[in-house]
């Protein structure tokens, strides 16, 4: 995989930009050297201010990184579709792909996968597993969309205490996700959804899934084209008022959400799912009432 600095370079040797004139008043000259030739990691923060002396955007450099490492990270969003859509054998197909293969990038992908698996009813993790992504996170500085990935699908499997410490970590952040757009799933919001999600499980953390909700609400609330997470906020606020007490509010943004998904072709697979998911907490009345759609006329 391409490293972060070698892109650097990249833009700083395309500008006439000597190694010198770079880091000047931010690192040392051996240090940026050092960055490019990926023998050690930065700060965001020293990154920030490099590419501000260079003129280069946040996002452009993301971007050229992403299409440089196609090979790692265009499988990323592959993943997620095959999920999104309860595609097992698509899903265990990549499996037994990375299963072949060596590398702790391979065991990362591996666990991945199966924990993707699990939460589809189609494999299990084991404790071991479990202890090799504790420790990959405890030990990662630079988080990338790899990470974002692993982060957002081991929610549901790592001690609740050690998942809440990673993303009050993210949550401080945030800032540098806000670009990161790879395709049209962001995952900072996944990462949300998942722990809202997690949250909602549990009487007692009603108010923490909430304030999230009402986080989430604020930042794309000015988003006006962004459909795909303003429905999801939809389903999100609508499942915590309906498990606050609120059934009558909570049940109206739940048939919106779903509607919209209706409405835009989202493949029968994805409802089902959402179906499925609301039948822990819905009585089959009220499931009938949100995913009922005979009286929309197109």
């Amino acid at each position: 995989m391409i490293k972060i600095g070698r892109i650097f370079k990249e833009f700083r040797t395309s500008k006439n930009i000597t190694l010198q004139e770079a880091s000047q008043g931010i690192v040392s000259v051996p240090f940026l050297s050092r960055f490019e030739r990926g023998l050690t990691d930065i700060s965001f923060t020293h990154l920030s201010e490099l590419l501000n002396r260079i003129n280069v955007q946040l996002s452009e450099l993301e971007f050229l990184y992403q299409s440089r490492n196609t090979a790692g990270n265009d499988l990323l969003p592959s993943f997620q579709r095959a999920y999104q859509s309860g595609n097992i054998a698509r899903l265990q197909e990549y499996l037994r792909t990375w299963q072949s293969q060596s590398g702790r990038f391979a065991k990362l992908q591996t666990i991945q996968i199966k924990m993707m698996l699990t939460t589809l009813e189609a494999a299990s993790i084991t404790d071991n597993e479990l202890l090799v992504l504790e420790d990959y996170f405890k030990n990662i500085s630079n988080w990338t969309f790899f990470e974002l990935y692993l982060f957002g699908h081991s929610i549901p499997f790592l001690d609740k205490t050690f998942m809440f410490t990673l993303f009050e970590e993210l949550q401080k952040k945030e800032i540098i996700y806000e670009n990161f757009r790879h395709d049209n799933f962001s995952m900072l919001f996944y990462i949300y959804n998942n722990i809202i999600l997690f949250l909602l499980d549990s009487s007692d953390s009603l108010e923490i899934a909430e304030s999230l909700v009402t986080k989430l609400e604020n930042y794309f609330k000015n988003q006006d084209k962004d459909y795909y997470h303003r429905t999801r906020i939809f389903n999100l606020k609508g499942l915590t008022l309906y498990l606050k007490g609120k059934k009558k509010e909570g049940l109206i943004l739940l048939k919106k959400a779903n509607l919209i998904a209706h409405l835009t072709e989202h493949g029968p697979q994805f409802l089902l799912n959402e179906k499925n998911y609301l039948a822990k907490y819905l009585t089959a009345k009220e499931i009938d009432y949100i995913f009922d759609f005979s009286d929309i006329n197109i």
